[in-house]
């Protein structure tokens, strides 16, 4: 029985190692702007976490690669960018109907999450932490 409740409290712990990766929204919304905010979000937050995971396991990325992800991190930000007034008006406007709107509000709160953990990921490797700035001085 005891051997049960310790591996019960191991088992837990061991799962949040690193951090769990968001999954996209199974389903569209149907309104294309946001499906499209969405989708570049998503592609923008796979992009990081392979990087920070790669990071975080101590591999040396090479800068070939580190370059061809910054790049494509580029163009999924400047397409995040020319989407987003179109989603505005797409969500005001009456043309789409509620359960199309409530779901649209679901995945646009998904892709915050993942939009939310690429800019503290990418401002931990640019600008660094307070730990950082301590050991340099």
């Amino acid at each position: 029985m005891s051997l049960f409740i310790l591996i019960g409290f191991f088992i837990p712990l061991s799962g949040y190692a690193q951090p769990k990766r968001l999954k996209p929204p199974k389903r569209p919304s149907k309104i294309q702007s946001v499906d499209r905010f969405v989708d570049n979000a998503f592609e923008l937050y796979h992009n990081v976490f392979v990087y920070d995971s790669l990071t975080q396991m101590g591999v040396e990325v090479p800068t070939e690669i580190e370059d061809a992800l910054v790049e494509r991190a580029e163009r999924d930000i400047d397409s995040l960018w020319q989407v987003l007034p179109t989603i505005v008006d797409d969500m005001s406007s009456g043309n789409a109907n509620i359960m199309k709107k409530g779901k649209a509000t679901i995945n646009l709160n998904k892709s915050k999450k993942a939009l939310k953990y690429c800019m503290q990921t990418v401002k931990a490797y640019f600008i660094g932490s307070k730990d950082d700035e301590e050991d340099n001085e």
